[in-house]
């Protein structure tokens, strides 16, 4: 896709399709896309020191019961499991607007890595299905 926060519809879009293919739990296909829209962003945001063209690889796989998503891009260096989750804030009134995708993406997935290989950034997150909350149990 292109490295632009206006694709991130066509992203999703994307993601709802294998989905549907897999007949996915809406709970996985919820996860899987609030990971895909963090990282992008993130990628997006952060990721590019210049105003160039950049791409950013999208790879799904299903293996079992798990579907794995890979985000590949060019962008600098960055690890976003190493990096320290900001504090998190007294109040909502405390809260600042953004910082909490990394946050985000280590609590609603099942596994996360990170690897630079090639020059390249690569963020691998897999989902599993969850049981859903009995009654009187909390999610």
């Amino acid at each position: 896709m292109p490295g632009r926060l206006d694709q991130l519809g066509a992203a999703s879009a994307w993601l709802a399709r294998f989905a549907d293919t897999l007949a996915l739990p809406h709970e996985m296909r919820y996860r899987l896309d609030l990971g895909l829209n963090e990282a992008v962003t993130n990628v997006v945001s952060y990721g590019y020191r210049d105003a160039g063209e950049h791409a950013i690889r999208l790879r799904l796989s299903a293996d079992g019961d798990a579907v794995t998503l890979e985000i590949e891009d060019d962008g600098v260096p960055f690890d976003p499991l190493a990096a320290t989750p900001p504090a998190r804030p007294a109040s909502l009134a405390e809260a600042p607007i953004g910082g909490l995708g990394i946050r985000l993406i280590r609590a609603m997935l099942d596994e996360c890595r990170y690897r630079r290989e090639d020059g390249r950034n690569r963020l691998t997150m897999t989902a599993r299905p969850r049981p859903s909350p009995g009654l009187g149990q909390t999610p």
